[in-house]
């Protein structure tokens, strides 16, 4: 039974969730594929990702684009409240037929009534959750009935959009490599936006306000909320996943392994893979594996972007470039669905940095300033080898031609 005065009042935030959608016209490029999967498919869709990426508007300017749409976050639903039975009255009283859960990690046994509620009605659901550690680890639960769709950062085609600078066509990888000269003349004069994407405006909450203490916030949220709970860390784990962060964002990314991480933070190496673990599924960091089957399993750990710059805690911005020219690639390589590893030898030589698979061909890629030069390909036998600099130059291709695939 409904409590009372509960539907007026989830009728009125239901309203005003619409309001606001209302306010933003832009919308994010998976804004087409989740109206798909909500009004083409049979399909729970999860929409997850980290914190501060849109997922709360998304779902408000559906609720505009749909009617017989129904808005709720879950953490306005008094305590004990059947999502079931919400779901049966709004179809039986209003005729809904999409209904919209935001923060749906808020509501206990999330799972089972959602499941309920797919096979005994018609209705179609898409929720949001903040805490992703905690989604991504019950996915299970709906087996068949649940598409998960990550939301990620801007790409930087994107964020040009989205700041008014300009509206572009995707470049596909083909293009990107044969064609390089001719696209980069047109969107040159955006090479100086490549500072203010990846050190703060990737992060669509960071839009509106570009400040540190945003990023920093959020990575806070991360921490204290998901992997306390959804995690099930104490809270002198929390102590040291704070101080694996300060040593990931303050070291190359060369220098970052569980075995460095475990000498310099002075946790046990067991726990450096449980940390980093815990970071990827939060979508905190990328790891990269190395390529081949006689190298040592240590991958190749990055932030993503904004993070680094805003977590270094006054390390001189000259020293971040090089680890953010990588993340800025790995960000848009791994948005395209493309498979990459890094490169290492068995002794440990430099090898150039990353290489990708694409259809048969193998692709290696060496990412540095403008003066990387082809000496950096010693060591590789693979054929197709390209040096991405930024800024761009006449050495190779320019890096910022990446941000553009998606």
């Amino acid at each position: 039974m409904m409590q009372p005065g509960l539907i007026e009042n989830l009728l009125e935030l239901d309203r005003i969730a619409k309001t606001d959608g209302n306010k933003f016209p832009r919308k994010r490029y998976v804004y087409p594929h989740l109206e798909y999967l909500l009004t083409k498919t049979r399909q729970i869709t999860g929409i997850v990702g980290l914190r501060g990426t849109g997922k709360t508007i998304l779902l408000r300017q559906l609720r505009v684009a749909l009617p017989n749409s129904f808005y709720v976050s879950a953490d306005t639903l008094p305590a004990g409240n059947d999502l079931f039975e919400l779901a049966t009255f709004l179809v039986e009283m209003y005729q809904i037929k999409y209904l919209f859960i935001d923060e749906i990690h808020a509501l206990a046994g999330w799972e089972r009534q959602l499941k309920k509620i797919y096979d005994f009605s018609d209705m179609q659901i898409i929720f949001t959750s903040s805490s992703a550690l905690e989604i991504t680890a019950s996915k299970y639960d709906l087996s068949r009935r649940l598409t998960l769709q990550y939301l990620p950062l801007f790409s930087f085609r994107e964020y040009l959009a989205f700041t008014n600078k300009g509206e572009f066509s995707p470049i596909t990888l083909d293009d990107l490599l044969e064609k390089s000269g001719e696209l980069y003349r047109s969107i040159y004069p955006f090479e100086a936006d490549f500072k203010d994407f990846s050190f703060l405006r990737a992060l669509p909450a960071c839009l509106a306000s570009p400040l540190s203490s945003v990023v920093s916030a959020i990575v806070e949220k991360v921490i204290q909320r998901d992997m306390l709970t959804a995690g099930k860390l104490s809270f002198e784990d929390l102590l040291q996943v704070r101080s694996v962060l300060l040593f990931l964002a303050r070291s190359g990314i060369d220098g970052c392994s569980y075995s460095s991480i475990s000498r310099n933070t002075g946790i046990t190496k067991y726990k450096a893979q449980q940390y980093v673990a815990l970071m990827q599924s939060a979508s905190l960091v990328s790891i990269i594996l190395p390529y081949g089957a006689n190298v040592m399993p240590e991958p190749k750990i990055l932030l993503v972007p904004t993070l680094r710059a805003n977590l270094a805690q006054g390390v001189d911005e000259n020293r971040l470039i090089g680890a953010t020219r990588e993340e800025f690639f790995i960000h848009h390589v791994t948005g395209a669905s493309m498979t990459v590893n890094y490169l290492k030898s068995l002794r440990g030589e430099k090898l150039p940095d990353y290489l990708l698979f694409r259809d048969n061909r193998k692709l290696v890629f060496e990412i540095g300033g403008a003066g990387k030069g082809a000496s950096q390909f010693k060591g590789t036998s693979v054929k197709e080898k390209f040096i991405l600099s930024q800024p761009g130059s006449t050495q190779g291709i320019p890096l910022i031609l990446f941000g553009f695939l998606w």
